[in-house]
């Protein structure tokens, strides 16, 4: 390799293998292995009287989840250590992950014993790449970071299936495999962890009736011209079911409401046989990161910005926010009321109309209007970039500071999340969807004295 020494300063491949346990967090109990007890009653005599009664089913093979990963990497350095470049390539694999399976009614008042049943992978490749030089008298740095790590549950309580029998009738197992037959979220045995999973809103030509449901109706599944509304009588007449509320009225269906994709073909439109998988989760697939420093003559400056992509947050109806509901005592979201429907078909010439709004018709109710259902309407693209540090500073001449005593002296200002680039509608989403608490902007001036 001698003739690489003119540029290359250092070269690393690197290959490890490690094992880590975990408890499971803070919600697994100490004693989930042993049969516990509690207070019951007991039919004695015609009358009920307390005792103990054991209330879970031990399960004395309960042990640690495990997780196992492969990393291969590569450092280099070149260019006199101006250039660094790392990456990685991992596999991570974690097996006997915790969970409660659910039981049998038959079981009595007993609770099923935490298993040891779950596995999920994360394939994913990390690169980091940064550059250190000196123009002039300004000395400088900048590094970039990047992450991918999809995931995927490898084995949780059998694979979903879906389908019409041999007598036409639809048969889903969703309630046996699912960690829960209604979440929005559920955990499922072949798909990524907590992948959405959503009713959505139903796509049309916007051309008028078609009796098939395909060729016909809304374009984006709101119901915003009378074309829509004739299509969606006519619908109905014809045998075909809209949920939830199922008729035209403006209590019910009205203009400026949602109706829902007919994805098993049954002719319910909407039902909870009709939620698909969205491929997407609330965890990013990817991550990534730009840091930057310059100094020049004492005074110095530095940011980091962090980011992720591909990934969605569900914020479903929230007063004050995305809710259509107008409650006495809440208030509109802004974009909601600046950018509501509003069709009177008694006075289409209302100078209140608009037909081409983002959002649906403002409703009296915060639960059972046709819009407050639980669809992809509420899955908002979370994707950020935010600068989450900036700092000034200025080292004052060692000639200066040392008239007071002091060897070095540099004062400061530096910000915490200055700014968030982001399309999603909420607070942050770097916190989630319901986040416990909100992102502060933060000021703090400071010095650093040595003596």
């Amino acid at each position: 390799m001698d003739n690489t020494r003119n540029w290359l300063d250092n070269l690393k491949l690197r290959v490890s293998y490690g094992s880590v346990g975990n408890n499971g967090g803070t919600d697994v109990g100490e004693y989930e292995y042993m049969s516990t007890y509690a207070s019951a009653k007991y039919p004695l005599g015609g009358k009920l009287v307390s005792g103990l009664a054991s209330t879970s089913i031990a399960n004395s093979m309960l042990s640690w989840e495990t997780s196992k990963m492969v990393n291969v990497g590569v450092d280099l350095n070149a260019l006199n250590n101006r250039l660094s470049f790392t990456a990685d390539v991992f596999h991570k694999k974690t097996t006997g992950i915790l969970f409660t399976p659910s039981i049998y009614l038959t079981a009595g008042n007993k609770t099923a014993p935490r298993q040891n049943i779950a596995e999920m992978s994360t394939k994913g490749v990390e690169l980091t790449l940064g550059w250190n030089d000196k123009a002039g008298e300004v000395n400088y740095s900048v590094s970039g970071n990047f992450s991918y790590t999809p995931n995927k549950i490898d084995k949780y309580k059998g694979v979903f299936q879906a389908g019409y029998d041999e007598n036409g009738n639809w048969k889903s197992n969703i309630g046996d495999v699912a960690s829960s037959s209604s979440a929005v979220d559920p955990i499922i045995e072949g798909n990524m962890k907590k992948e959405f999973y959503l009713r959505s809103p139903y796509k049309g030509s916007g051309k008028g009736y078609d009796v098939d449901g395909v060729a016909g109706g809304p374009a984006d599944g709101m119901i915003r011209t009378e074309l829509d509304m004739a299509w969606l009588k006519a619908m109905i007449a014809e045998g075909y079911t809209f949920m939830p509320n199922k008729t035209v009225d403006k209590s019910k269906i009205w203009y400026g409401d949602y109706i829902y994709a007919d994805v098993n073909g049954d002719g319910i439109y909407g039902g909870t046989d009709d939620r698909e998988f969205q491929n997407v989760s609330a965890d990013p697939k990817f991550n990534f990161g730009f840091q930057m420093s310059a100094a020049w003559r004492g005074f110095d400056i530095s940011m980091n910005w962090a980011g992720a992509a591909g990934f969605k947050l569900y914020w479903g109806p929230t007063f004050g926010h995305n809710s259509l509901a107008a409650n006495v005592g809440y208030s509109l979201g802004k974009d909601v009321a600046d950018n509501r429907y509003f069709y009177n078909p008694d006075d289409p010439s209302d100078p209140r109309t608009n037909i081409n709004s983002k959002y649906g018709r403002l409703v009296t109710t915060a639960s059972g209007n046709q819009n407050a259902e639980g669809t992809s309407l509420y899955l908002y693209n979370a994707n950020y970039l935010k600068l989450k540090n900036l700092t000034f500073g200025y080292t004052v001449p060692v000639s200066v500071s040392k008239k007071v005593f002091i060897e070095n002296l540099r004062v400061y200002i530096s910000i915490e999340n200055v700014f968030n680039i982001t399309k999603y509608p909420g607070q942050d989403p770097e916190l989630g969807a319901t986040p416990q608490y909100t992102s502060l902007r933060q000021f703090a001036f400071g010095a650093n004295i040595s003596f």
